[in-house]
């Protein structure tokens, strides 16, 4: 697991990819794995604030993930500091957290 802190812009759009690698730095190919990750604005929060898009159909034979939010889900979500993490969700059922981190959510400006 990595801990890794993003800057989200309320309103915009937010995409990144990450590489996922075995400990012989060699590429895993996830195209049949699943991956799933939420913005939170604590920990304990019952709701998310919103629920990132992971794609891994493009180039998952090479191990590359995408993550994303459209700036709907950008706009919608409060300003200040938040928590998110990212799982890996494979083919056997085993769930591994692959990314955690703060997130700084921007206020927007222009509306």
């Amino acid at each position: 697991m990595s801990t890794h802190d993003i800057t989200i812009e309320q309103g915009a759009s937010f995409s990144k990819t990450f590489t996922l690698k075995d400990d012989n730095d060699v590429v895993i190919n996830v195209s049949a794995d699943t991956f799933r990750g939420q913005v939170r604005k604590h920990h304990s929060s019952t709701t998310a604030s919103a629920d990132f898009i992971l794609d891994a159909t493009v180039n998952g034979t090479n191990g590359v993930v995408t993550w994303a939010l459209t700036s709907t889900q950008t706009a919608a979500m409060p300003s200040g500091k938040l928590v998110y993490d990212v799982e890996w969700v494979k083919q056997n059922g085993d769930v591994t957290r692959i990314l955690e981190g703060i997130v700084d959510s921007t206020p927007e400006v222009t509306r």
